[in-house]
């Protein structure tokens, strides 16, 4: 009796030990977004050994951690409906499972951001280039509340490092995000160069103090007798070598003064020497 018990214990191990493998596969969203990684995820039976995704069509699609696994990371580059296949296999047979999802376009975060001033207080302009996106929200580092508007100013009042990142979404539930980090100087400063060479090579063609911070600056420019030859008041001012008349001004010596007020409340009032050379 006993012999007769074990032979039917092998025979059902037996039976199970021969089961033919089923799968079904299952994502990680439910929406799934174009050029995003996601999960395919297989749940078996019949202990596989061998495991293969496919995806039809092919293109624009792919496995950045391989196809041999029992999960499956893939991204989509383009919208719309791909068949994602797992065929699974042990010692007894072969399946193949087939989920069908529908890839929708993502948006692309894109902006451009500009500082006013060099240094503090200064305002961050933020022009936003995102693509296929309805919303849009800016996350600032300095502060938690977000901003929901297309474009955006942001005010800084005092230095440091600092970020912005923009987030774009669209009606299909997708997003994307872009993110620009900035330091802003602490104080002002303003360094005088001595020798400009405006020979057109388009190095070191102009002349103009090297400034941070500055909310106001006047530079007046003299030649050798003291006659005054070109001036600016205003903070992006340069000089090209010419005269105000537009006549190009000889090599030489000239020499320079440079009223300027920092953010700070400095204030400078600084001269120099300056060697022109057009060689």
């Amino acid at each position: 009796m006993k012999l007769l018990y074990s032979i039917a214990f092998a025979l059902v191990g037996s039976l199970i030990m021969a089961q033919a493998p089923t799968a079904t596969i299952t994502t990680s969203s439910s929406v799934i977004c174009s050029n995003r990684s996601t999960i395919f995820t297989c749940t078996t039976t019949g202990s596989p050994t061998v495991f293969t995704w496919s995806i039809n069509p092919a293109v624009n699609a792919g496995f950045p951690l391989g196809n041999s696994q029992p999960t499956a990371i893939i991204s989509f580059s383009n919208p719309g409906v791909f068949s994602v296949s797992l065929t699974v296999s042990n010692g007894s047979g072969t399946v193949t499972t087939v989920k069908t999802v529908t890839i929708m376009q993502s948006p692309v975060a894109a902006f451009s951001a500009s500082l006013t001033q060099a240094g503090h207080p200064t305002a961050l302009n933020l022009t936003n280039f995102s693509t296929n996106a309805s919303t849009y929200q800016w996350n600032y580092s300095d502060t938690g509340v977000p901003d929901i508007t297309q474009d955006a100013i942001h005010n800084y009042s005092v230095a440091g490092s600092y970020s912005v990142t923009l987030i774009a979404l669209n009606s299909n539930g997708c997003m994307d995000t872009a993110r620009y980090s900035f330091y802003i100087n602490g104080s002002s400063d303003v360094k005088l160069p001595n020798i400009f060479t405006p020979n057109g090579d388009g190095v070191n063609d102009i002349f103009k103090p090297v400034a941070k911070g500055m909310t106001a600056m006047k530079v007046d420019i003299y030649n050798r007798y003291g006659i005054l030859v070109y001036n600016w008041d205003r903070i992006n001012g340069f000089w090209d070598g010419h005269t105000t008349s537009g006549e190009p001004c000889v090599s030489g010596t000239y020499f320079y003064v440079v009223e300027a007020t920092g953010f700070d409340g400095t204030t400078y009032k600084l001269k120099s020497f300056l060697t022109l050379i057009r060689e």
